[in-house]
């Protein structure tokens, strides 16, 4: 075993190296953003891939080897092969389906993913179980669902995304279950999910399709008026049902699709400004906030109380320094909602600060990507779509992210693709399926146009 602790404590070099190195790869594909070149596509495609096949075996190696219990030693075999199937697989169908461009797009999501598996397997064999559930689901959804409703995804569509949104936002006040403070899951026939996951991508759509109409942008502010109430209303529901980072997502989504629409710096501005205000009025009116307030201004004051979750995240992230403890060899399971919220603090304690910074980098290349596909489209419902799904990436990583690291009171919500939740994973990869499509079609439209 002796032998076996000194492998681990290599491995961290060798994680950290392969993440630094498979980010420096991924980042090359992002022109116009950077501007080097490692090799062609489909040599860098299969470096990417060796990369994660050599993370997730060295991963589920390390789990297998320090696994205590010796019954959950082929549960986790079991868990790693079904999860190195489901990447590989996936993998291949893009190829097959000639999405080689698009696959840059589902590496880095496949990446973070087995990062974020191998972590809930560690802390939690049975929820990783069921985490795989969702990926199976999200892979379906992501692949298949874009393409077979994109005749719903028009702009003449909006009072369909305006129902859709209407029934995720009601749906917890009539079967909602509470669930650490908020009611915002909803259980059916014993099937759990948020509906707030699903509700954000159809605000994008109905914003999208409003936004684009020209002729109520012209009229200024009087043709934002629907769609301003219906923002108000969701709003709304969501603080009644007290899920407040969704409603911070959400808020802020819809501000920076005004801009992009309006291209006018005055109503978001005036929007942040009435956000301000409704954040003090919500420190007043829920006492859970001013709790959380407190713990970010001084978590020290109460080590044991009010700061125990946020000083507990920085000791993970701040103990063990930029190349971690080593998987197995850190005490993640001290962190409260490790699996979940802090699951970003989790992976820097044994993976180390420089795959934290890898992560980031994923975020950030998801967001570029996003970016690059939406200067294919000129036209505004299309590329509205894009920009939405992107800021909801940016947005939901600085809230949750910026929460654990403590640049902001912390605000229960997932970070994609690393935190356990089905209903989230399975949302965040059909917004990378989306972009996987509207990325395609610019392609095919673009040669098109070069071969008229």
């Amino acid at each position: 075993m002796g032998y076996f602790n000194l492998v681990i404590l290599l491995s961290r070099y060798i994680f950290a190296g392969f993440g630094i190195i498979f980010m420096l790869v991924a980042f090359s594909f992002m022109r116009p953003f950077v501007n080097y070149n490692m090799g062609t596509t489909r040599e860098k495609n299969r470096f990417l891939n060796l990369c994660i096949t050599f993370v997730h075996l060295a991963g589920i190696s390390i789990l297998i080897g320090k696994q205590a219990d010796e019954t959950l030693r082929a549960p986790i075999a079991i868990n790693g092969l079904v999860m190195y199937v489901i990447i590989i697989l996936t993998l291949w169908l893009l190829k097959l389906w000639k999405r080689q461009h698009e696959l840059v797009l589902w590496q880095i999501m496949f990446f973070m993913m087995d990062i974020g598996f191998i972590m809930l397997e560690r802390l939690d064999h049975d929820l990783a179980t069921k985490q795989l559930f969702a990926y199976v689901i999200g892979v379906v959804a992501a692949l298949i669902f874009p393409s077979i409703f994109s005749i719903l995804i028009k702009p003449g569509n909006k009072y369909i995304y305006l129902g859709i949104l209407i029934v995720t936002m009601f749906l917890p006040f009539v079967a909602g279950t509470t669930m650490l403070g908020a009611t915002n899951w909803v259980s059916i026939g014993g099937f759990s999910f948020q509906p707030s996951e699903i509700g954000k991508v159809a605000l994008v759509l109905f914003l999208a399709s409003m936004l684009s109409d020209g002729e109520k942008i012209k009229r200024g502010y009087k043709g934002l008026i629907f769609h301003g109430i219906v923002v108000i209303g969701a709003l709304g529901c969501l603080v009644l049902q007290r899920d407040l980072g969704a409603a911070l997502l959400y808020y802020l989504t819809a501000l920076m699709m005004l801009f992009m629409a309006t291209r006018s710096a005055l109503l978001p501005c005036l929007g942040l400004l009435a956000g301000a205000v409704g954040s003090v009025g919500g420190y007043f009116a829920f006492s859970h906030v001013r709790v959380r307030v407190e713990a970010w201004l001084d978590p020290w004051a109460d080590i044991s109380g009010k700061g125990y979750q946020v000083v507990q995240g920085l000791f993970a992230m701040g103990t063990w320094g930029w190349l971690g403890s080593g998987l197995t060899r850190g005490v993640p399971n001290k962190i409260p909602l490790a699996t979940s919220d802090y699951i970003f603090a989790a992976i820097c304690e044994e993976f180390g600060n420089l795959m934290g910074i890898v992560i980031l980098l994923g975020y950030l290349g998801i967001i570029l990507l996003c970016i690059q596909v939406a200067f294919r489209y000129t036209h505004a419902f299309y590329r509205l779509i894009i920009v939405g799904i992107a800021t909801i990436f940016a947005v939901q990583v600085f809230i949750i992210i910026g929460g654990v690291m403590k640049l902001i009171p912390l605000t229960g919500i997932t970070s994609p693709f690393l935190s356990a939740g089905g209903t989230s994973a399975v949302v965040s990869m059909g917004m990378i399926g989306l972009i996987t499509y509207f990325s395609y079609k610019g392609r095919v439209n673009d040669d098109e146009k070069g071969g008229n």
